[in-house]
């Protein structure tokens, strides 16, 4: 199952936004999942993902080497889904390419299409609330 993250404030990588400091996540799926909940930002990643494999197989298909070209559109789409709609933290690394975040959004395509992200992130607002639930108890 997940990990509960002892500390209180994250490193970069992991932050989820300005607004949530603390959050016991050390498991990047949890993460980006937290990061990716607005359904227009996922609706645009999922377009983002299936516009790079259909590049991937135009390139495939025509052996047009020039294609290459396009594939920084595929996350370009997605990042708009962050600056319209999801104000959440987007490391630049893993903007650019990170192995990390290929498996995550392969992952949230397949969750997805299967109907389950959307319990993906029921589950971890409820693991978040009881996080600061018990932060604020022990504030006391």
């Amino acid at each position: 199952m997940n990990q509960i993250n002892p500390n209180f404030y994250q490193n970069s990588k992991n932050k989820i936004n300005d607004k949530i400091l603390a959050h016991p996540f050390t498991c990047y799926w949890d993460i980006f999942v937290f990061k990716h909940q607005h359904p227009l930002n996922i609706a645009l990643h999922v377009i983002g993902i299936l516009f790079f494999y259909g590049l991937l197989f135009a390139i495939w298909k025509s052996q047009n080497l020039w294609l290459i070209l396009g594939l920084p559109l595929t996350q370009l789409i997605g990042l708009t889904g962050h600056f319209l709609f999801e104000r959440s933290h987007i490391d630049l690394q893993d903007a650019v390419f990170s192995w990390r975040a290929s498996f995550c959004l392969g992952r949230m395509l397949f969750r997805v299409i299967s109907g389950k992200y959307g319990e993906d992130i029921r589950q971890r607002q409820e693991i978040l609330r009881q996080y600061q639930l018990k932060l604020d108890v022990t504030r006391l």
